[in-house]
């Protein structure tokens, strides 16, 4: 028999015209808007940032889990995420992310095995272009 998903939490953002603002569940504004290598005015934070600030933030959280799940002290642990964004032409523009992972306090196959459960745990992990080793 098949485990029943329980939904654990709902995050909600919305993108509303004309304001360089996004709301994030509920809560005031954070600014956005265009890099200024794509010609916008690189004030306040793009899709690109916030997609690789999502990656990070997912992949730690998932880390510390598997680490402490493993008996690996997460202290000093770090992600850090990149997002490129790629046009492939008439309008076809993609990203390509990656992260390198941090873990001082393991080594070795034991740092692998708890690399390779966060990639488990993190549900966006698999956006990863190539998962972190």
């Amino acid at each position: 028999m098949a485990p029943t998903q329980q939904d654990l939490y709902t995050a909600q953002a919305r993108s509303l015209h004309g304001t360089g603002r996004v709301d994030i569940s509920g809560r005031a504004g954070l600014p956005v808007g265009a890099p200024g290598e794509l010609g916008g005015s690189g004030h306040g934070y793009d899709p690109e940032q916030l997609y690789a600030a999502a990656l990070a933030t997912c992949l730690h959280q998932a880390l510390v889990i598997a680490a402490t799940e493993t008996g690996v002290d997460p202290s000093g642990s770090e992600v850090t995420a990149r997002v490129r964004l790629s046009n492939g032409g008439a309008q076809h523009y993609r990203f390509d992310a990656t992260a390198d992972v941090s873990l001082p306090s393991a080594e070795g196959e034991r740092r692998s095995r708890v690399i390779e459960q966060a990639l488990r745990i993190c549900p966006i992990s698999d956006q990863l272009d190539p998962p972190p080793a």
